[in-house]
């Protein structure tokens, strides 16, 4: 319960309020707080929400087919009734007036038991910040799915073991049925007539495993998610559904295996035909899908997010599914650094600042009005073969700016073996790197360019290499990006050698900045990769990002 919330007495002053279940997988759900959000704050048209938080406990039946995918499901302990059972947190903002909502609920995929969608809330007012889930009328759901959560967090899952080993791909089935739930059981504790799922980095690899081993069909063959968003995954998948599983791990240069796109095609390597909505478990139900990605995804981490868009060996752009959509958000880091940015601690460069959730904003929109009412997205934009802005690392155009360190060696780490794959899986095999290019300031040409990009005060990149301080300086920084800065006038350019022009030489003024920034911003409002009412938010933090570089001179 946060400082600024109020529990309210529960019906009957009963400390444990249970909902009658009749979902064949869930078998009881129990609410154990209820908190007015914000003392009763009222969300634009929507009005208050309401925390619930308890638990929810499933009971899994082993000769499911759509249990299969689960290994050692076979093997674990079963109640009378023949299910293995599994608890989990649950933590639910709903509207208090339920009608008021959009009909939709958003299922974030917690990250390690931190609840990511809450960055679609900007601002620094507390974890609901500026409310704009909330003002937009999301039902906003969290279901426990990873069994080596730490102790203290939220958003825990216990599960039996089997050989000492926990039943990890039960997460996949918790989050499976506890949509379903929502979605079509008509006694649920909250209901929606549409649902999404947000998954951010380890989360957002969890969504591309799901899909992969087709839990977008519930027990009883129905459609659980609408649409989704895997975000900052690339290729990667999640470490979960084996014995000796470790999800909460960094899945660094680990977590990527054949198949890497959504489509059946042939391994070069093994010769295996296989795609992640292109097998047999996932063919059916599947959801519109909006792939997110940064710079880091591309350089570094082994997650290679180009070959979600090409061909497995990087030699050719793939078609999208109809169902697909692929967004690259240029000049960005794995997630938005602080601004202003702190000195570069244990990195060469500044950490990068771009935030990019004003577009994540704009995207989760589009995504909702297409699952609701059918109404298309914006277009795919991210770099590609055809267009000549994606290209191996040696080929990178980055300018020779003083004192950093080009990352045009890097290689994109190995694979790492698919056990649903028979035979040579192709484990430690070198995987194809290929890169976004960039202007002659270093900044990347393709996919959606946030204004500050587009109209730029510094080179913003999706990599940072180790200061030599604190380790080797050729090696990357996990995901980080770098901030290098503009020279202020022509005679610091001058006297520092660096090729890039100066702030001053840019741009007349700091009228004539705003300016630029404000028609970029709308340029991109016009395509629907930014939401109107954040305009305004972007050109102040332009405003202050000047004055920053600009007032100490």
């Amino acid at each position: 319960m946060t400082s600024t919330s109020r529990s309210f007495v529960l019906a009957l002053l009963a400390a444990v309020l249970c909902a009658p279940v009749v979902s064949a997988d869930v078998l009881s759900v129990e609410i154990v707080e209820r908190n007015l959000i914000e003392e009763g704050q009222v969300f634009g048209d929507v009005g208050s929400y309401e925390e619930l938080v308890g638990r929810i406990t499933f009971g899994f039946d082993p000769d499911q087919p759509g249990n299969h995918a689960i290994v050692n499901l076979d093997r674990a302990p079963r109640n009378g009734d023949g299910l293995v059972e599994a608890t989990a947190d649950l933590r639910i903002l709903a509207p208090t007036n339920r009608r008021l909502g959009n009909g939709v609920a958003l299922v974030d995929i917690a990250n390690r038991g931190r609840l990511t969608a809450l960055g679609f809330n900007r601002g620094g007012n507390g974890p609901y910040g500026d409310g704009f889930l909330m003002n937009e009328g999301y039902t906003v759901v969290w279901v426990g799915w990873e069994f080596d959560v730490p102790e203290g967090r939220p958003m825990r899952f216990d599960v039996p073991s089997v050989d000492g080993f926990p039943v990890g791909g039960l997460g996949f089935a918790a989050v499976r049925d506890t949509t379903s739930w929502i979605k079509y059981d008509s006694e649920a504790t909250v209901s929606a007539q549409h649902t999404l799922s947000f998954g951010s980095s380890q989360s957002g690899r969890f969504l591309r495993t799901f899909l992969y081993l087709g839990f977008n069909s519930d027990t009883s063959g129905r459609k659980v998610f609408d649409g989704m968003i895997p975000h900052i995954a690339g290729a990667s998948r999640l470490d979960l559904n084996q014995p000796g599983a470790e999800p909460i791990s960094l899945g660094m240069f680990d977590a990527t295996s054949f198949p890497f796109s959504d489509a059946a095609l042939r391994d070069p390597v093994t010769g295996a035909i296989d795609g992640t909505l292109g097998n047999d478990r996932s063919r059916e139900n599947q959801p519109l899908v909006f792939y997110t990605n940064t710079g880091v995804e591309y350089w570094g981490g082994g997650r290679v997010a180009t070959l979600v868009h090409s061909t497995p060996d990087g030699t050719e752009d793939l078609t999208l599914q109809d169902n697909v959509r692929f967004y690259f958000l240029a000049g960005t880091q794995h997630g938005p650094g602080p601004f202003p940015p702190p000195p570069p601690g244990n990195r060469q460069e500044m950490g990068n600042p771009t935030d990019y959730w004003w577009n994540m904003r704009a995207l989760l929109a589009s995504l909702t009005e297409w699952a609701v009412d059918g109404t298309e997205p914006p277009p795919s934009r991210y770099p590609t073969f055809a267009d000549r802005n994606l290209v191996a690392p040696a080929a990178i155009q980055f300018p020779a700016i003083p004192d950093v360190r080009s990352p045009a060696d890097r290689t994109g780490g190995t694979r790492v073996a698919n056990p649903w794959l028979e035979g040579n899986d192709g484990g430690g095999v070198e995987l194809p790197m290929f890169i976004p290019q960039v202007d002659v300031d270093g900044n990347e040409v393709a996919g959606i360019r946030h204004p500050e990009v587009a109209v730029p005060l510094a080179t913003y990149t999706g990599w940072n290499f180790t200061n030599a301080d604190n380790g080797d300086p050729n090696t990357l920084v996990a995901l980080a990006g770098s901030y290098i800065p503009f020279p202020s006038t022509r005679a610091q350019r001058e006297r520092t050698n660096d090729p890039r022009q100066s702030i001053e030489e840019r741009y007349s003024s700091r009228d004539d900045f705003l300016t630029q920034v404000e028609a970029a911003g709308r340029d991109l409002i016009a395509q629907r990769y930014l939401l109107e009412a954040d305009l305004r938010s972007i050109l102040d933090r332009a405003g202050e990002h000047w004055n920053l570089l600009m007032d100490s001179n």
